[in-house]
């Protein structure tokens, strides 16, 4: 029956409300836990206001004024805005508050200090409630959602919330600051500013105040310039100035090498406003490198009667906004409220936190749109230097700050700080020289892919700061040498700027250094040489390699010994006289005694074996003698036939200088590289021999027929070069041919740092260097190594000599047993014959003898 009537009640309320939208018919027919209910035709919106008398005193304004302002602008904004319901005010003093404060409000507006804010802010953060927080300037802006900051500013000091936002912002990030301000902020104002920046940061400040006169003028910045210890205090440089100074300030700065790659700098220009801000003229003096943001006032030149400030105004326009975009909330919810029925409202109407949010983004969007009644002719601009080409500046728009909103970025103040070259297109130079550079061609010839791993490399970096790369070849095709008086190849390129970097494997020499600049070293590599590898010799007495002539010359002799020693030992024994056992058969014969001998050396041994101790003595120091040599033998055959010796005539340059005087052998190295001076200044006689007698060859191919590949082939001629280089040119060969030609010298020399090469005056080298730094300490280069050096083979393995690796035993390498064999099969019909020819003599001289049997 209650359950009847509850429902019953329930449909005359919604007919009540659907045809009439009066709160007094509506609080009088609901029970009582509706009375207060959140629904959007009849909310009692609950709003609160804390006030610090001592912070709101310290800006001119007592607290009986304070609560009747708020009475005032609640009562004013209830009628104007509240046709949904009604607003009610806890207006208090007192800040200690109780442990539940904040549950029953819907907004709640403070006037307290910075920390206290801060404090109010955190306790509320769970609170289904709009916090707005009216504090001072150098005040962190409240991050959390339910929170908006709105400072207090007055006179110039929006320029110390401007650099509070920016350092909370973490648009600049530093732990130092070089501050240089004119006279267009005061001495108190300067003091803020310090006192703001030095809360987490060092800060070194210098005056420009009284400089009169360009030629004063610029005097004395070159001496600041001249005297400051920029690398010790940081290199960050904050400018605070009228526009007059800027140019001075950054021709100064550029005459005394500051804008260099670790150099940041921001220019707050206070003397701007909506009629003059042009920074343009200020950012076409930007170079590649160059990390400068530009901070300008684009405030109203002359204040209007619209041009509204103070606290009264921000505690007015704060809670007149938010009561009427409270009721814009409730005005779309009732929208829907009116579509449904209250059981289904029941379920879909939104959370009062749902609610808190959708107010305070309307907030928001309304201080964007239309900038808000107080502080609206306050606003600042920011712009930086972008290069979009190393040649071409672009001028950067990269947000704004109002007083309400804070710092509003479309991109980044030091856009090159945080995004590298921001996707330009470098040019870089290099060549095809594997496995360092390769250009991969598809079958018209065109380069199709760079690999290597120097684009490894630079694909690594590419990633980090943000571009990509065009290859350009030097014309000349060449690495770079000054013989001829002038530089050529990619030296030459780089010297030039037609290139930002040289993506090569370049050698990092003295000459080299004093026309560019070298990065990290990627890696060490030593020269070495290649030549045409011996051919094999025939293996047919690979079987006697294990022992020495002279260990076979031993072991024959004892072979032919043993056999006399032993029968003579057999045959005086007193042991057979004794037992009456002489005859003239079995061991008692000499040939017998030595073919048991021999068939003891080969394991076989024999059916018979001496009764007499001092034979059976002999014979097992025999077996033991046999078994350690048999032992020793098969063990070293095993070694010789599965890792075989490899001995080459070329190990070091000594003995190619000694092969060139009695062989005529040749030798060369790659043409315009810097191997030629390292032979050519060399002090050691034999490098300086080397580098006087050496031919110079064009960058050999992978084509087994090319000129270079014959004539190490076929003329004797030897190729000094990178080893990875030659391992390189070795795997390409044998993976055309399948034939091992080709054999490197052992000894390694001049180790050369390998690097990437940079102009002289580059400012992204440092850049590309911390880069280097990461990729070494990763491992990655060795990583790039495994994709991209040759891997080991059956040529690459024996290239120098010494012992190779495993290998399958084949019919060559036994043909010496073979050999053995058919000697013994010859020998043994031989014998057959010469017994066959003895019989048949034997019988037809006397046919009708008959032998006795013996046993």
């Amino acid at each position: 029956m209650k359950m009847r009537t509850g429902g019953l009640m329930l449909l005359v309320l919604f007919s009540i409300l659907a045809i009439s939208s009066s709160q007094e018919i509506l609080r009088e027919f609901l029970p009582e836990d509706l009375k207060f209910s959140h629904l959007p035709n009849d909310t009692v919106l609950n709003i609160g206001v804390i006030v610090d008398e001592e912070w709101t005193s310290h800006h001119g304004l007592q607290t009986q004024d304070i609560q009747q302002l708020v009475k005032t602008t609640i009562e004013r904004a209830d009628e104007k805005y509240l046709a949904l319901g009604t607003a009610k005010l806890n207006f208090r003093s007192n800040i200690k508050l109780e442990e539940d404060y904040g549950s029953d409000l819907d907004i709640l507006v403070s006037l307290l200090d910075c920390s206290k804010s801060h404090s109010l802010s955190r306790r509320m953060e769970d609170k289904p409630l709009v916090h707005i927080a009216i504090t001072n300037v150098d005040c962190k802006r409240i991050t959390r959602k339910n929170g908006i900051l709105l400072p207090y500013i007055e006179g110039q000091h929006a320029v110390v919330q401007i650099l509070t936002d920016l350092r909370h912002s973490n648009t600049i990030k530093w732990k130092s600051y070089i501050v240089l301000n004119d006279d267009s902020i005061d001495p108190s104002l300067s003091k803020l500013v310090y006192d703001s920046l030095s809360q987490d940061a060092a800060v070194t400040s210098y005056s420009l105040e009284n400089m009169q006169g360009n030629a004063r003028r610029s005097e004395f910045l070159e001496d600041i310039f001249m005297k400051m210890p920029a690398n010790d205090l940081g290199n960050r440089f904050l400018v605070i100035c009228k526009q007059s100074l800027v140019m001075d300030v950054m021709k100064a700065a550029e005459t005394h090498h500051l804008f260099k790659h670790k150099t940041q700098w921001v220019f707050l220009v206070t003397d701007t406003h909506s009629l003059n801000f042009d920074m343009s003229r200020f950012v076409s003096l930007g170079k590649d490198g160059y990390n400068v943001g530009f901070v300008f006032n684009a405030s109203l030149q002359q204040a209007s009667e619209d041009c509204s400030r103070g606290l009264t105004c921000l505690i007015e326009e704060s809670l007149t906004q938010s009561i009427e975009l409270y009721e814009e909330a409730l005005e779309e919810e009732l929208d829907v409220f009116e579509e449904v029925a209250l059981e289904e409202w029941e379920i879909i109407m939104p959370s009062r936190e749902e609610r808190t949010m959708s107010v305070i983004h309307k907030i928001i969007d309304s201080k964007r749109t239309t900038g808000g009644k107080c502080n609206s002719c306050t606003k600042w601009m920011m712009e930086a230097i972008e290069i979009k080409e190393s040649e071409r500046v672009n001028q950067l728009e990269v947000g704004s700050w109002s007083v309400d909103l804070g710092l509003q970025f479309k991109d980044d103040l030091l856009p090159h700080v945080t995004g590298g070259f921001r996707g330009r297109t470098i040019p870089v130079g290099s060549l095809h020289y594997p496995p360092w550079m390769i250009f991969n061609r598809n079958s018209r010839g065109q380069v199709s892919e760079y690999s290597g791993l120097i684009f490894a490399l630079l694909d690594e970096i590419a990633k980090k700061l943000n571009f990509t790369y065009v290859v350009k070849e030097p014309r000349d095709g060449k690495w770079g040498d000054s013989d001829s008086g002038a530089w050529n190849g990619l030296i030459r390129q780089v010297i030039d700027k037609e290139v930002v970097l040289s993506a090569a494997a370049l050698s990092v020499s003295k000459e080299r250094l004093a026309v560019v600049n070298f990065s990290e070293t990627i890696d060490m590599q030593p020269y070495t040489f290649i030549y045409r590898r011996p051919t094999e010799l025939s293996r047919y007495l690979l079987f006697i390699d294990p022992f020495t002539p002279m260990v076979w010359l031993y072991i024959a002799a004892m072979t032919l010994l043993i056999g006399p020693i032993f029968w003579i030992i057999h045959r005086y024994s007193y042991y057979y006289t004794f037992h009456d056992q002489i005859n003239k058969y079995g061991l008692f014969q000499l040939q017998n005694c030595m073919w048991y001998c021999y068939g003891a050396l080969l394991q076989q041994g024999g059916n018979i074996l001496p009764m007499a101790d001092s034979g059976r003595i002999l014979i097992g120091f025999w077996w033991l003698f046999v078994m350690v040599v048999v032992t020793t033998y098969s063990g070293n055959l095993v070694a010789f036939l599965t890792f075989p010796q490899i001995e080459y005539p070329l190990n070091d340059l000594s003995q190619l200088l000694e092969k060139g005087k009695e062989d005529g052998i040749t030798w060369g190295l790659l043409k315009d590289s810097v191997i030629e001076s390292y032979f050519r200044d060399s002090e050691e006689p034999k490098f300086q021999e080397v580098g006087a007698h050496a031919q110079k060859h064009e960058e050999p191919g992978t084509d087994p027929n090319g000129e270079l590949m014959q004539k190490i082939k076929y003329e004797d001629h030897v190729y000094i070069e990178f080893k990875s280089k030659l391992e390189m040119m070795m795997k390409e060969q044998y993976n055309i041919t399948r034939q091992c030609d080709y054999a490197l010298g052992s000894e390694e020399f001049f180790h050369e740092r390998v690097a990437l090469a940079f102009p002289k005056d580059s400012p992204w080298i440092e850049h590309f260097n911390i880069e280097i730094k990461r990729i070494l300490q990763a491992g990655l280069t060795e990583k790039f190594k495994q994709d991209h050096w040759p891997s080991e083979d059956e040529c690459s393995v024996s290239a120098r000599g010494g012992t190779g690796t495993t290998a399958v035993v084949s019919v060559l390498d036994m043909q010496g047993s073979f050999y053995i064999l058919f000697f013994g099969i010859t020998v043994a019909l031989l014998i057959l014959l010469f017994e066959l020819v003895m019989r048949k003599k034997v019988v037809s001289r006397d046919p009708s003898i008959i032998k006795p049997y013996t046993p």
